[in-house]
């Protein structure tokens, strides 16, 4: 039996949280197992519940979004962050991204988006709507210290690179190992020595590297 996925919502508005919680109810492996209405309340949820995904507003109260990102970060917390937002702009993505989340989307995403949303990144891969994905791009290349990274040399083997690419498109461990014909065991293997090289905390975190020092 494929294991549950156990979301908790954190959003200001009552009826967002309805809205999507309805959505996901109605996927199965999918399991909302608790809600709050303000950043506080939704950090003390994830604590006690270690749900695989928190899916959170920026703008709440006592606590944003973005502030419990990092919190969940910096306590080593295997809860994975979507954010779900009215806020398309350069200035909160680039927070965001800083702070660890794994995906991005706005409030009006389609109903597709948001469910292969919630499953990739509950599977620990990034998940940006298109739109994000541009805005983060083209911001590293007009600034590419603008995400605060100090750019220096790092040598990564060829198949280092290869898995690495991989990553950065988005691609599970499980079609980075078909795409190169070796086995999951040893895409894992790669990632975590590719992780330490770059001094990645996070696999989002892994990705603005990659970009930066033009990696892939």
């Amino acid at each position: 039996m494929s294991k549950v996925i156990k979301i908790v919502l954190a959003d200001d508005h009552k009826i967002v949280r309805n809205g999507v919680k309805s959505l996901l109810e109605n996927e199965p492996g999918i399991r909302v197992i608790n809600e709050a209405n303000n950043g506080m309340d939704a950090w003390d949820l994830v604590k006690k519940y270690k749900p695989d995904v928190l899916i959170s507003d920026i703008n709440m109260p006592e606590m944003n979004g973005i502030e419990l990102t990092r919190r969940i970060a910096a306590s080593n917390l295997e809860t994975n962050v979507l954010i779900l937002s009215m806020y398309n702009d350069e200035a909160y993505i680039l927070k965001s991204i800083e702070a660890g989340v794994m995906g991005y989307l706005p409030k009006d995403a389609d109903y597709e988006d948001i469910i292969k949303g919630v499953r990739e990144i509950a599977a620990g891969n990034l998940y940006y709507s298109a739109e994000v994905t541009r805005i983060l791009t083209d911001s590293i290349i007009k600034n590419p210290r603008a995400i605060g990274l100090k750019k220096t040399e790092i040598p990564l083997t060829k198949r280092e690179s290869e898995i690495l690419d991989g990553i950065v498109n988005g691609n599970s461990n499980k079609i980075i190992a078909e795409d190169l014909f070796i086995s999951t065991r040893t895409v894992d293997t790669h990632r975590t020595n590719i992780m330490k090289k770059l001094k990645a905390r996070n696999t989002a975190d892994l990705v603005r590297i990659a970009i930066e020092n033009t990696l892939i």
